[in-house]
């Protein structure tokens, strides 16, 4: 329990601070790309010695952590732009109301039960996320493209991140080895990132801020332990994917729709207050199924 609740806290946290960068006018590549070298200076230090390359290059898993990596870096970027035009509130329910993917893929690839008080709880969770999300049109809230554009992008990187993580912990990871496939998911997405960076320095369209560095580690270091986390949960004895997605990404959603509202002044509905109220409900009748 003590790891899905870290895992919950860590993905708060990262919310948060996108909410400070969006807020204080970072460039967000270049956070995001700090971001990422912070997370694999975290893995080398959880690690205690320089990853063995010999021993990555030989693992079976090494294409589908880098694959993994573009597909962070992608859809962290999304999620960075789903703060800036919609807020800290969509962008996490956005995510998280991903968890369909990697639930109907547990039903596909792993055969888990499903009992109906279960799926009632996922029908639930899907209705709360609406609800949650839910913005009126306003003078200095439009609902324009961009709000429901990036939000949606975001839904569909996020399963499939969700989802692909567990096939490879299911499928190609020993439990000694997930902090090494970390190590390789982040610095992929960091490679790629500093990548991009360096070509724009060099047709001189970028420039480097201090203020992207104290901003890139405040995303840094919450963000490699929500992946350490959520894995450490799937690989305990009972914890099915069909149980934590949703109970995970469900609590997320509530303290970061809290935390938004209690820090960040975002003004919160009857609506989206009914959302977080069928969330918990959501919460609850999943973990007694």
């Amino acid at each position: 329990m003590i790891y899905l609740l870290l895992s919950i806290l860590t993905s708060t946290m990262i919310f948060v601070a996108f909410k400070l960068v969006a807020k204080n006018h970072v460039n967000i590549l270049q956070a995001i790309v700090i971001n990422y070298t912070i997370c694999v200076i975290e893995g080398a230090l959880v690690q205690k010695t320089f990853p063995p390359l010999a021993e990555i290059l030989q693992s079976e898993w090494l294409l589908y952590a880098m694959g993994l990596g573009c597909l962070f870096i992608s859809v962290f970027y999304l999620t960075a732009l789903t703060v800036k035009y919609s807020g800290v509130a969509v962008a996490s329910i956005a995510s998280k109301l991903s968890l369909i993917i990697p639930v109907i893929a547990a039903y596909f690839l792993y055969n888990e039960t499903f009992t109906w008080l279960k799926i009632a709880g996922i029908l639930v969770a899907m209705i709360a996320v609406v609800l949650a999300a839910y913005k009126e049109d306003t003078e200095h809230h439009k609902h324009n493209f961009n709000y429901y554009f990036f939000p949606l992008l975001v839904v569909f990187g996020s399963g499939i991140i969700d989802a692909f993580t567990k096939w490879n912990q299911e499928n190609t990871l020993q439990e000694s080895e997930f902090n090494l496939f970390l190590i390789c998911v982040f610095g992929t997405a960091a490679c790629i990132g500093w990548l991009i960076l360096i070509v724009k320095y060099i047709h001189r369209r970028e420039t480097f801020t201090l203020k992207s560095i104290g901003h890139g580690m405040l995303l840094g270091i919450p963000n490699y332990g929500t992946m350490y986390f959520l894995i450490a949960v799937l690989n305990l004895p009972g914890w099915h994917s069909s149980t934590v997605f949703p109970v995970n990404n469900i609590a997320i959603v509530v303290a970061s729709c809290l935390v938004a509202m209690v820090v960040f002044k975002e003004k919160l509905s009857r609506i989206n207050l009914l959302g977080i109220t069928l969330s918990v409900a959501a919460i609850l009748m999943i973990m007694l199924s």
